[in-house]
Formats: structure tokens, C-alpha cells, sequence
């Protein structure tokens, strides 16, 4: 199965992601679909200690998929399509430092997550196909709402760092 698995650190009700996703809907002005809004709380979730997101190569990932059959080629088109979804999100000055396009990693999570939706309406599970369809398609809401729910420093903190940093 593709959705997370209960993570044991983690509490079950999984409120703190919850209300991070509540405060970038109500930031952004938009209502994410029960499904979506879900389906972001449990991307959260799933990759909370997950520190090789960083580093991972998401088109190197798109293109080993490929190669993968059955689950295992699942499983890593899943990955690269949350890890886009999360890089998009939550840390979109990471395509400054790759000197990439800030669409880089939406491209990429939309392509990685058709390409998840054609192989399950292929491989006769059209309602999962479906869902990641949606997922491809909604990806910029996804990545807005993950934007808003950002903590922005200051400017005057900004100043006050780099102040520190001299001395």
C-alpha cells in the first residue's frame, strides 16, 4: 500500500501536522478537498524524519522508476513525487541553490505522480489511479498551502543574524 503506515513517532491523532495544514489553508484562502487535505497531512507524516529529501536528485529518481517494475517502481514514483511536494513547499529557495527553475519541482511531483496514476489505472486499480490523477492535477494547491503554513523569519531577524554572524 502506498499511503503511510502508522509512524511510531508520531501520536496518532496527528494533530500538530493537522493544524499546520489548517493554518496554510486559512493563510493561502484555500480549501483543499478532504482527500487532498488528508493525503497532505499523511506526505507530512511519512517523511517527518526523512533527511535524504534534500539530497535526493528528484529527476534521477523520476527516471530510475522507470526502470523498477511492479510495487517497488510504485513505491519510488510515490517518493519523488512527495518529495517535489514537500521541496515546492516547504523549502522553494532549494531551487535557487540548484540553480533550477522554482517550477522544477512541480514539474517534476506532477510527472511523478501521472505517471503513479497511469500505472495503477493500467494495472487495474482505476480508483487509485484516480486519486493520484488528482493529486498531479491539484499539485500547486498542495504546494501553496504547504507555502502559507511556512514560518517566515523577519527581516529584522534577518539583520539581526547576519549582525551576530560579523561579530
Amino acid at each position: 500500500m502506498l499511503l503511510p503506515k502508522t509512524n511510531p513517532y508520531v501520536p496518532g491523532d496527528i494533530s500538530i501536522f493537522n493544524t499546520l495544514v489548517s493554518a496554510g489553508e486559512e493563510k493561502s484562502c484555500i480549501a483543499l478537498p478532504y482527500h487532498l487535505r488528508g493525503f497532505l497531512v499523511d506526505c507530512l507524516v511519512e517523511h517527518v524524519r526523512d533527511r535524504e529529501i534534500v539530497h535526493t536528485v528528484l529527476a534521477l529518481s523520476l527516471l530510475h522508476s522507470a526502470e523498477k517494475l511492479g510495487e517497488q517502481g510504485n513505491v519510488l514514483l510515490k517518493q519523488t513525487g512527495d518529495g517535489a511536494l514537500l521541496l515546492a513547499g516547504l523549502f522553494p529557495e532549494r531551487a535557487l541553490r540548484l540553480h533550477v527553475s522554482s517550477r522544477y519541482f512541480r514539474f517534476i511531483g506532477q510527472a511523478a505522480y501521472t505517471n503513479l496514476a497511469a500505472k495503477f489505472q493500467m494495472t487495474g486499480r482505476p480508483e487509485r489511479g484516480k486519486f493520484y490523477n488528482a493529486v498531479a492535477t491539484h499539485f500547486h494547491l498542495l504546494e501553496k498551502v504547504l507555502d502559507a503554513a511556512r514560518v517566515r523569519t523577519s527581516e529584522w531577524e534577518l539583520f539581526r543574524r547576519f549582525r551576530v554572524s560579523l561579530e
